[in-house]
């Protein structure tokens, strides 16, 4: 498994709600694999277990700042 390059916050921002859901899906099934290979002693970089988890929730607070956002930005 490669090392991916983390994405910054601002570039996940201007994202769809559609493609951070298909990353935080491809995430999940790394994440899963990698724990598999860490029961079975055979993952060398331990920290990307950890590095995964942290992805997932930033692009999950994302997501949830997406849809607290007001939909118009005229006041009432």
């Amino acid at each position: 498994m490669a090392a991916k390059k983390r994405i910054s916050a601002k570039d996940l921002r201007a994202q769809s709600a559609i493609e951070l859901k298909e990353q935080i899906e491809q995430l999940r099934q790394d994440l899963w694999q990698q724990r598999l290979k860490a029961r079975e002693g055979g993952l060398q970089q331990t920290h990307q277990l950890s590095a995964g988890r942290r992805h997932i929730a930033r692009i999950t607070t994302i997501l949830n700042e997406q849809q607290r956002k007001p939909t118009s930005s005229k006041g009432s």
